[in-house]
């Protein structure tokens, strides 16, 4: 009887604790935002803008339902130009209202020529990630035109983020895959998620699924903390991302190296892209993302500029246009981010610019598809 009481106390004390934790860690006030756009901190905006009414930007597989949607209400058949993208391509730094990303802007210039200008974009997207989604799209739009853009950062990235795992449930996505090495080992190493994501789906329309939506209903209304968890859970994984620096000694100007053996997967990842859009006939256009450049760029110089050379090489291997950004938007157009560690201030941002830089790019990739004859 006594140890039952100890358990009891224990449990009513731990569960005491943890319910202060959840207060501590919720934001003083609750918005929608992914989770994934969490880490942009409060000095940059993701903006998915539309243009004529139409959703033409959009994150990944969650989504991508709204872009078809809009795309479907065009022209049959109109040629479509995509373009993907990291969070460079959505958010604006110091955000004002009305302004807009590049993604809207080149929607409108392309409609004059008869085209259809699309935007995916996810945050630190992977180079296997954007050949998982291009394989997606590639068998459900008339792509003519790939913009590819090729971030150092980016590359030391790995895996699939579950927004685009039911990817691999199309068949058509997995014929293309299958076409290269890379390709079939994204399908090897992601059965396992496919047959939880399987089992998770037979749960539809059981007495399980209907008592688990009950419940989250009436803890949704009772309780705020339980309605907000997931601005729980990202900032709880802010905290941690923040503390795992603030124990290692990184900040935003600390030097990134590269990790070769994921830098491997992406460049070969780039290759299959290539590779599958020569197959499709689709023009490419890679280029290098700009780059804050009036301080030290976080990255070790041998290895950046080595990046760089050998996505050009393989960029003009394999039949692709090639252009380098890097340095496109001037310093003043670059901003500010919120701490990276615990206890810091605000850090310079290298990827995030403010709306004026949006511009530039945007001008910049319309004048180099020009180039390439993507304008009719």
């Amino acid at each position: 009887m006594l140890r039952f009481k100890k358990i009891d106390i224990s449990l009513l004390l731990g569960s005491f604790v943890g319910i202060v934790l959840l207060y501590q860690v919720l934001p003083q006030e609750q918005e929608t935002k992914r989770f994934e756009d969490l880490a942009l901190g409060t000095e940059n905006t993701a903006s998915l803008g539309q243009a004529d009414g139409l959703v033409v930007h959009c994150y990944d597989l969650t989504d991508a339902h709204e872009c078809l949607k809009s795309y479907r209400r065009v022209t049959p058949g109109q040629k479509v130009l995509l373009w993907l993208g990291n969070s460079q391509v959505h958010a604006i730094n110091q955000f004002k209202p009305g302004e807009e990303t590049a993604a809207p802007e080149l929607h409108r210039r392309f409609k004059v020529s008869g085209d259809y200008f699309l935007t995916f974009s996810q945050p630190n997207a992977s180079l296997q990630e954007h050949y998982l989604l291009f394989a997606y799209l590639i068998n459900r739009l008339p792509i003519e035109t790939l913009v590819l853009p090729v971030v150092f950062d980016d590359m030391r990235e790995d895996g699939i983020r579950i927004s685009l795992i039911d990817a691999f449930k199309d068949y058509k996505t997995l014929d293309s895959l299958k076409g290269s090495k890379i390709g079939r080992i994204l399908i090897e190493n992601h059965r396992d998620q496919d047959a939880t994501l399987d089992e998770l789906a037979a749960l539809e329309e059981t007495l399980q699924e209907h008592s688990e939506k009950a419940l989250n209903s009436i803890l949704s209304e009772a309780w705020s903390v339980w309605a907000n968890r997931p601005a729980l859970r990202g900032n709880f994984m802010g905290w941690l991302y923040q503390f795992r620096n603030f124990v290692l000694g990184i900040n935003a100007t600390s030097t990134r190296k590269m990790i070769r053996g994921r830098y491997a997967k992406n460049r070969d990842a780039l290759i299959a892209v290539l590779e599958l859009a020569a197959f499709r006939e689709v023009k490419v256009l890679v280029y290098v993302v700009p780059l804050r450049n009036d301080v030290k760029v976080p990255y070790d110089p041998i290895e950046y500029a080595s990046f760089k050379t050998e996505m050009s090489s393989l960029a003009r291997q394999k039949g692709a246009s090639f252009v380098d950004l890097e340095n496109l938007v001037p310093a003043h157009l670059w901003g500010t981010k919120d701490s990276t560690t615990i206890g810091g201030g605000a850090e310079l941002d290298f990827m995030h610019f403010q709306a004026g830089g949006h511009r530039l790019l945007a001008n910049a990739l319309y004048n180099e598809l020009k180039k390439q004859g993507a304008l009719r």
